[in-house]
């Protein structure tokens, strides 16, 4: 079971039941005590449990927004220095276009805290939450239909918004990278928001942490000649950085060391 499923079942459980043992959980997952003990640890840390004496207790959030919350954990730190490579990529005074997703979170994070002045086009109401403390952006957020799940816009009017701008840069969250399919997504109401996008942005950016390599999830979104460079993290290898340029002609850009 992966690490997110874990996590998923583990609040479910409690939504149903209100609250477990660690012993209960250890069975419905089938993973050890201290394994569910150290999820427990991170799942509270994150808003989406309260841990008591020998097991947990759920909390009231939509489960909806919790399952967002499970993605934006996985791999966090990685994506925080993911978006320090922004840096060779993004000039102050430009229009940035942000599609939804976790690894855009960091990316929002990152451009509020190092930049003075951009225009932001954004359809994730998460990140508008973070963008909103840049009071020189200017922000804007498309028409269209609300995706409860992802606490995103989406649908035709949205995609038409984002048509209508002439974007500098697009950061494109996704959720896997092969050199067999190129970019693809779980997301279905998210593939025409990040087509759009690309046919609006001059500099069309993949970001995705290491553990989206090589991978293919259901829904075809460009292939790899549509995207100018893909940025992620330290710990893509050289080998697979090789790999996509030689094969895909496509750029991987890592965040610079302080040693080199």
């Amino acid at each position: 079971m992966l690490q997110e499923e874990r996590y998923l079942k583990i609040v479910t459980y409690l939504k149903e039941n209100g609250q477990a043992t660690l012993g209960r959980l250890s069975e419905e997952t089938g993973v050890s005590v201290g394994t569910i003990r150290r999820d427990l640890e991170i799942l509270e840390k994150s808003g989406m449990i309260q841990t008591v004496r020998g097991g947990a207790i759920a909390k009231n959030d939509d489960l909806s927004k919790q399952r967002f919350n499970m993605r934006n954990i996985e791999h966090k730190n990685e994506k925080q220095l993911l978006a320090e490579a922004l840096k060779d990529i993004v000039v102050d005074g430009q229009s940035v276009a942000l599609n939804g997703g976790t690894t855009n979170i960091a990316v929002a994070q990152y451009l509020v805290s190092h930049y003075q002045h951009l225009t932001i086009i954004t359809n994730n109401l998460y990140l508008f939450r973070v963008l909103k403390n840049a009071k020189n952006f200017t922000l804007i957020v498309p028409g269209g239909l609300f995706d409860h799940e992802e606490y995103a816009i989406y649908g035709k009017q949205c995609e038409r918004d984002f048509l209508s701008y002439n974007i500098d840069v697009a950061l494109l969250a996704v959720n896997a990278i092969s050199l067999e399919k190129g970019v693809t997504d779980f997301r279905w109401r998210e593939v025409g928001v990040i087509r759009s996008l690309i046919k609006s942005a001059k500099r069309k950016i993949i970001v995705a942490d290491y553990s989206k390599f090589d991978r293919i999830a259901c829904a075809n979104v460009c292939g790899l000649e549509e995207i100018d460079y893909i940025v992620s993290d330290s710990r893509v290898t050289e080998e697979t950085v090789r790999k996509y340029y030689e094969k895909a002609h496509v750029g991987v850009i890592r965040p610079r060391m302080d040693n080199t």
